[in-house]
């Protein structure tokens, strides 16, 4: 059985198989969007239990998607983590103060940081692991 259902939302699809196939070794259930829409919709269809969330996208970035799934009585309690290659201070603060990031993972970064944080945010929500 899978450990929990994560969204991985990027819109490179080579990031977005390489996290999913990394998930899914490590049992999780994954579930993917390449946008803020497809993210927004399968947010409330699949009702994850984390959401992985680029910023730099086109149309919606991660910033407008994270305060969209916070302000939907249906997806606010899905804790997000920030997975960008947008490693400024003020990029952090942003994502902490209006998106409520649970966690923050810069590009590049080691499989082994991201899985971390996953099982930390996981743990915290009180999911079993």
């Amino acid at each position: 059985m899978a450990r929990a259902k994560i969204l991985v939302v990027d819109d490179n699809p080579d990031i977005v198989e390489m996290v999913q196939l990394r998930l899914q070794a490590n049992d999780y259930s994954v579930v993917t969007a390449l946008d803020g829409m497809q993210a927004l919709e399968k947010a409330e269809s699949e009702q994850p239990d984390l959401i992985l969330l680029d910023i730099s996208m086109p149309g919606m970035d991660g910033f407008e998607t994270g305060s969209k799934l916070k302000k939907n009585p249906v997806t606010e309690d899905i804790p997000i983590i920030m997975v960008t290659a947008k490693g400024q201070h003020n990029d952090v603060l942003q994502a902490i103060a209006e998106v409520g990031a649970k966690g923050y993972v810069i590009k590049p970064y080691r499989p082994e940081v991201l899985l971390e944080k996953v099982e930390t945010v996981l743990r915290k929500k009180g999911h079993p692991l």
